[in-house]
């Protein structure tokens, strides 16, 4: 088990070059083998992730990161069944890759604040919905790199493999929509557990999951009645992205 990050890590870096190449040579049928590759990774990462969070009574950064980038790459996997979204691993493989090299090469902080029991369910919707909305941010960024490409006339082999604007927008509505409803309920579980005394940490957490929350529903308010433009939805995904990735990990890196 010593290894077992270094071996996750060389797993996903592999993932990384096959897949740019593929996409680069315009081949976007994804090999069997890399399916089994995905499998096999994402096995080893629960693995991982059992060694770094096991009990599950204690988020730390380093486990809540973990967590949340397994139930990601879970939903990566899952999503790939219904729609084929193999580009999204041109980024998400990269992102599990430095984040496993960043954890052998610094001591990031292990220290982190009990969870009882009954706020599991909460913790389950909010891991959750980052898993669909960390996604649609992946989602809103490939997007962006097509509009701003296309505006430009620039043309690449890259750019040709993806699909049309039009389907990524869809594929992006769909995640946001997804990962807004399971917010919600995360946010809605959390209330009988708030009180006077529920700590700066938590107050942090609960006022940028909040605003975060108040853009997805203003983007998808706009979406549906008035129709706003791809490159404004990608932007408007990806600020709330980072107003969760504040909420969550931010908090347990410079407050937990």
């Amino acid at each position: 088990m010593l290894y077992l990050p270094h071996i996750i890590g060389i797993i996903y870096l592999a993932m990384s070059v096959c897949l740019f190449n593929l996409y680069m040579g315009r081949d976007c049928k994804i090999p069997v083998s890399i399916s089994y590759l995905r499998i096999i990774g994402l096995f080893l990462l629960g693995l991982f992730v059992f060694k770094v969070a096991y009990p599950f009574n204690i988020f730390s950064f380093v486990s809540s990161l973990f967590i949340i980038l397994f139930i990601i790459n879970l939903f990566f996997i899952v999503l790939n069944f219904y729609r084929p979204v193999d580009y999204i691993g041109l980024i998400l493989n990269p992102v599990i890759f430095l984040s496993l090299l960043t954890f052998v090469l610094i001591d990031l902080p292990q220290g982190g604040s009990v969870v009882e029991k009954n706020l599991y369910i909460h913790i389950i919707f909010s891991l959750s919905s980052y898993g669909f909305l960390f996604l649609a941010g992946i989602q809103a960024l490939i997007l962006k790199y097509q509009i701003t490409s296309i505006k430009n006339v620039h043309h690449s082999t890259l750019l040709n493999s993806f699909p049309s604007i039009e389907e990524m927008g869809k594929i992006m509505h769909r995640l946001i929509l997804s990962g807004f409803i399971l917010l919600t309920l995360s946010l809605l579980s959390g209330i009988p557990y708030m009180n006077s005394a529920i700590g700066h940490e938590n107050s942090q957490k609960i006022i940028f999951s909040i605003i975060a929350w108040i853009a997805y529903l203003y983007l998808l308010f706009k979406k549906s009645h008035y129709g706003i433009n791809d490159t404004t939805a990608a932007n408007m995904t990806i600020g709330g992205l980072v107003f969760l990735l504040f909420a969550y990990l931010g908090t347990k890196l410079f407050i937990g």
